[in-house]
């Protein structure tokens, strides 16, 4: 029941903290190049390296346990640091998204609102994950895995990717170089 009510309270804050970060994303330009600019690399394999969870295993069995307890902690830092840099880009994809459904193209605009639709939901789950990691920094020992991000994350670039070459097919994929 607390557990529950915990999820809710995070679900409600995490709600609240993706409009007031969409709305300051609204002074971001919507230009392409603009954007492109302002993404934050994210490696994924590094980040799929983070989350996996054979590899925790591995280490638990191969190092002590203090060694481990401090090279979890470093790794938890990591994939703070990436889920960071996932929620920054999805909130500049947003923005692109948003600019895109404005388009007289029926084929950007539904792609445009399919990216808006699927870059908040991915903002929303790296805000929670980023939470989730904190807490697990702060109180080591709760086995926590960032179910998916990585993937989620991976289609979402993807997509928004798709969208810029049909946006700006003389650009080619000046997006897909910084994502």
């Amino acid at each position: 029941m607390t557990i529950t009510v915990l999820l809710i309270a995070f679900a409600i804050i995490a709600l609240f903290l993706v409009t007031f970060w969409s709305a300051r994303g609204r002074r971001l330009g919507s230009d392409e190049v603009e954007l492109t600019r302002q993404i934050r690399p994210v490696d994924l394999e590094a980040f799929r390296n983070l989350t996996d969870p054979t590899e925790e295993q591995f280490l638990r069995e191969h190092l002590s346990e203090r060694e481990f307890r401090t090279i979890q902690r470093e790794r938890l830092r990591a994939a703070v640091e990436y889920v960071g840099g996932v929620s920054h880009n999805a909130g500049i994809l947003l923005r692109l998204a948003q600019a895109a459904r404005q388009s007289p193209d029926l084929k950007v605009a539904e792609a445009g609102q399919q990216l808006l639709d699927d870059a908040l939901r991915l903002r929303l789950n790296s805000i929670l994950v980023g939470i989730k990691l904190r807490v697990e920094l702060a109180m080591p020992g709760r086995a926590f895995q960032p179910s998916g991000i990585v993937d989620r994350y991976q289609q979402v670039t993807e997509l928004a990717v798709r969208l810029g070459r049909m946006q700006y097919p003389d650009r080619g994929g000046l997006l897909s170089k910084a994502l």
